[in-house]
């Protein structure tokens, strides 16, 4: 989109980083130009990462060179590389909950008086990096208040404060709405016009294809290839990342063909916990796949933490399989049958855990004795979900931490599966997943649901709601305002989404 105004900002050459088990980068070469977006693609587990905490000075490559101005660029010191102006913001976000949104976008970097920090000095200087970047919160609000999208904003404002020559982005728009995802290119386009140099990651190819100037794609941690975004097309990219053709699963309207007619999972009437919440009526039938969608802040997140108990709720009746029930908790829900994988899954996993740990976490009453636990139960257990579910790990006793994103969203799946779960809650599950990934994740889902499984899938993406479900549900201001049967069309959803009844 942009033409590159300066030379090669930043360099690397030969790049190779192994861990124990895995080759992560094998001799990569990649460069980013001043004034200019370039794209990094790849499936999970390609090496995307491991290449950006490199270059921000997290991670210390085996082999390899990096120049960045003509200069050496030192490796293992985040606070160096910082200092030459690099900037990074990462998926996994490394705001500090208990401070103010002007402190956390300041750090390091505070107003003091006295040796004290200066707290209102601090915001107040906070404010200008907020409003570049469109987010309308008080930098006095503490950011355990604020949603993950407004976090992500946090994080971007914040590597913007710090006068970046080279800025990492991954996943930046994960999380966001469209008009936030617009108001963020706005901002780097601004930056890359300055002459900052642009690392962009993101599984989501059509704003790769609008936002980059150029796209490397990587696969198994060497580097497939370079392209120019103007004349790649998204066939073109996912064929490069995966290594083959993307098949049906991929295709809008898969699980449309015919309307499920089963008994009902669950029936909502006036269920909310208003102001935030309204009273709202739902009903799912066992094998449907039911999608919401709804912008940032629609209420779709709180409907789901409603309906498992995290939230419980204060108005309405909830009946789940033909049974009245108060959800106090997420006891009762997961008593009932119900499974929930939230849409942070850094949340809903134990990093410290096993994969097979992880996945048996809920059913333990089928793998202990007494007041001991069966190793063995636990392993076969896990094993079998692990080989159902294409888990990619060399090992069910592997710390869940060390899997890709889009086997670690199936290691969640396989708990509540394990658990007996009969009705799925799935807030946003690929958020920041590889096209690959996303690929099996909506196969498993239409598997599933094929099964009897009931399925709640909430997204912020229209065309996963069309996609996958058999009704979208559409939420806005806390309300459902709209409840559809294919073909939904992209016009009517938005519109309704946008807060208008239809």
């Amino acid at each position: 989109m942009h033409q590159v105004i300066g030379g090669r900002l930043l360099q690397l050459h030969g790049v190779s980083k192994a861990y124990p088990g895995v080759q992560a980068l094998a001799g990569v070469d990649f460069d980013a130009g001043a004034g200019e977006v370039h794209a990094l693609l790849g499936e999970n587990g390609a090496g995307k990462s491991t290449l950006m905490k490199i270059v921000a000075g997290s991670v210390i490559p085996d082999e390899g060179e990096l120049v960045l101005g003509g200069e050496p660029l030192p490796t293992g010191s985040p606070a160096a590389c910082r200092q030459r102006g690099i900037g990074a913001v990462y998926q996994d976000l490394s705001l500090v909950p208990s401070m103010s949104v002007g402190e956390n976008v300041l750090v390091g970097r505070w107003q003091r008086n006295r040796g004290l920090i200066n707290v209102r000095r601090t915001e107040r200087d906070a404010q200008p990096f907020l409003e570049r970047i469109g987010l309308k919160v008080s930098p006095a609000t503490l950011v355990r208040e604020l949603g993950v999208a407004e976090r992500q904003l946090v994080e971007i404002a914040k590597a913007l404060s710090a006068r970046v020559r080279v800025l990492l982005l991954d996943e930046p728009t994960s999380a966001l709405s469209d008009p936030e995802s617009r108001r963020l290119f706005s901002v780097i386009r601004d930056l890359v016009a300055d002459g900052v140099a642009v690392i962009y990651v993101s599984h989501r190819l059509p704003e790769i294809l609008e936002i980059a100037d150029r796209i490397t794609v990587l696969r198994d941690g060497m580097r497939v290839g370079e392209i120019p975004a103007a004349t790649a097309t998204e066939q073109q990219l996912a064929h490069m990342m995966v290594g083959h053709e993307i098949g049906e699963a991929m295709a809008v309207g898969q699980s449309s063909a015919e309307a499920v007619t089963n008994g009902h999972a669950l029936v909502a009437r006036g269920l909310g916990r208003p102001p935030r919440l309204k009273p709202v009526d739902l009903t799912i039938r066992a094998g449907e796949i039911v999608t919401v969608f709804g912008l940032v802040g629609a209420g779709r997140t709180r409907l789901a933490r409603t309906l498992f108990g995290i939230e419980p709720p204060t108005t309405g009746e909830l009946e789940l399989f033909g049974q009245r029930i108060h959800i106090r908790g997420p006891a009762d829900a997961i008593r009932a049958g119900v499974g929930y994988v939230g849409e942070d899954r850094s949340v809903g996993l134990v990093p410290t855990m096993t994969v097979s740990e992880n996945i048996t976490l809920a059913s333990m009453n089928r793998t202990s004795h007494g007041p001991l636990l069966g190793i063995e139960a636990e392993r076969a257990l896990a094993e079998r979900y692990v080989k159902e579910l294409n888990i990619r790990t060399p090992s069910v006793h592997r710390r869940v931490v060390t899997l890709s994103g889009g086997n670690q969203q199936k290691v969640l799946l396989a708990r509540w599966l394990c658990a007996g779960a009969r009705l799925l809650i799935l807030d946003d599950p690929v958020r920041g997943v590889d096209v690959g990934a996303k690929e099996e994740v909506f196969r498993l889902v239409r598997d599933l649901a094929a099964e009897g499984v009931a399925i709640l899938y909430l997204t912020s993406e229209i065309r996963e709601a069309r996609m996958l479900g058999h009704r979208v549900v559409v939420m806005a201001g806390g309300s459902i305002v709209d409840d559809l049967l294919p073909p939904a069309s992209e016009d009517r959803i938005m519109t309704a989404a946008g807060g208008a009844h239809v």
